[in-house]
């Protein structure tokens, strides 16, 4: 696999330098909250963060890499607010609840931010810097989630497992909950797609 990139932006000390790049990285945010890939270019760039594309070019050494770095943190605080739910679950509940949650607000979220904008992502970033080491850890922040809920957990129904099997257990799970979309499988957010993530998850993450 090949090393993970690393999306620098021209830096400067100065304040107003700085501020016109703070400015740039918070409108590419915007863009991708539009989950509208066909918005993700310098023209709608300029446009949002209220720059022409001429200072675009000077701060930014690509267009397309401030929105992989934009979806990339997009993602990372979607992630980080599941992870967040996941530790505060109800240690009442029992692990098909837990499961059928999970499964839920993934689904709602992955609509929300738009499968199209993860094909872009997955098809422009891999085109470009094909498959990074780091490449599949984004689920990371969920299995350390699962083992504060399991800790936590008072129904002895959540299977205990170490870090390490906890952390291929759910990159496994996306591939279950997560392909479908990207691939743009008929079956992506059907019913039959929910009963079939919710019975795999379940016997992964059952005791």
């Amino acid at each position: 696999m090949n090393k993970k990139p690393e999306f620098l932006f021209s830096d400067s000390k100065q304040e107003r330098s700085k501020k016109t790049l703070d400015d740039i990285m918070e409108a590419a945010l915007k863009i991708i909250e539009s989950a509208d890939p066909e918005k993700f270019n310098s023209r709608h760039l300029a446009k949002k963060s209220g720059y022409s594309l001429g200072t675009l070019s000077r701060r930014l050494s690509s267009i397309e890499n401030i929105f992989f770095w934009a979806i990339q943190k997009g993602r990372e605080i979607e992630f980080n607010q599941v992870a967040k739910m996941m530790s505060e679950f109800d240690p009442k509940l029992t692990i098909q609840d837990f499961v059928e949650t999970l499964v839920d607000e993934g689904f709602k979220r992955i609509d929300h931010i738009n499968p199209k904008v993860m094909q872009f992502y997955e098809q422009r970033f891999t085109k470009k810097f094909g498959l990074t080491v780091d490449y599949f850890s984004y689920s990371d922040p969920l299995f350390k989630a699962y083992l504060n809920a399991c800790r936590k957990n008072e129904t002895n129904s959540f299977r205990i497992m170490s870090e390490n099997e906890a952390r291929l257990n759910f990159r496994s799970i996306f591939i279950i909950a997560e392909r479908p979309f990207l691939e743009s499988d008929p079956i992506a957010g059907t019913e039959e797609h929910r009963r079939i993530a919710i019975e795999n998850i379940s016997r992964i993450l059952r005791k």
